[in-house]
């Protein structure tokens, strides 16, 4: 892990100087000079240029400054997620929403990490905010003609195989795996896999590139129009047998 580059000496403010946003936003900026691990009081007061006790004034300890920078996290991802006209096509909204959402976690680490690894220290207003974004999309699937039940189903199969991606893709970045870049030739003798060894200078093994993702995405809307074609198709009338009468 790389630390910290130290901060430029900066004159002490007077106490009662600082504000909590002031302070949350400092968070934000230390954690991206490492990483949340990384974040402590004493540096963010050294950063801020306060004493460690106008920290403390505020948060009592690094969960309740972590809380505060999730809910920051979560208002910043609700206000640049897309949101969808009535009568857009379904599976254009699926494509556009989760491309976004990983767009946004791939621009920003230390929100991904927030909102990925503290979703259950999110407050009641972050989690409602959430859940209104998953709302919109489902009633946008209900709209289209799913049951309100298939709706949430899609809903979550996709959001899971994005989220999946997002975090593949970030463990092979931070252990910076061969196969991110032209080292992936020189990862294992290939003679014995002829078919990746053909495919070693088109294709990148990790599967994390965009159009990795978007395949995905791709594949799994069609079968999602399967499942949509199958609810709208009629059923089947069950034949009904005439009963003979005795004699």
């Amino acid at each position: 892990m790389p630390k910290l580059a130290p901060t430029s000496t900066r004159t002490r403010r007077q106490r009662g100087s600082i504000s909590a946003e002031e302070i949350v936003n400092g968070a934000f900026e230390v954690a991206r000079r490492g990483s949340l691990d990384q974040l402590s009081m004493p540096t963010l007061a050294e950063h801020l240029g306060v004493g460690v006790t106008s920290i403390y004034w505020y948060f009592r300890k690094k969960e309740d400054l972590l809380n505060a920078m999730t809910d920051v996290a979560v208002a910043k991802y609700v206000r640049e997620m897309p949101v969808f006209a009535p009568g857009t096509p379904w599976q254009q909204i699926l494509g556009e929403y989760f491309a976004a959402q990983r767009r946004i976690h791939r621009e920003d680490e230390i929100l991904s990490d927030l909102l990925m690894i503290r979703t259950s220290t999110y407050s009641r207003d972050a989690t409602r905010r959430v859940f209104e974004l998953v709302e919109g999309v489902v009633a946008h699937l209900v709209a289209a003609g799913f049951t309100p039940a298939n709706a949430l189903r899609v809903f979550n199969t996709i959001s899971v195989y994005t989220r999946g991606v997002i975090i593949h893709g970030r463990i092979l970045q931070l252990s910076n795996a061969p196969t991110l870049d032209s080292r992936q030739k020189r990862m294992t003798d290939w003679s014995s896999m002829p078919i990746l060894a053909g495919l070693l200078d088109d294709y990148d093994l990790a599967g994390t590139r965009d159009e990795d993702f978007e395949f995905g995405v791709a594949r799994l809307i069609c079968g999602f129009e399967v499942l949509l074609s199958e609810q709208e198709a009629p059923r089947p009338k069950r034949a009904v047998r005439a009963k003979k009468k005795a004699g």
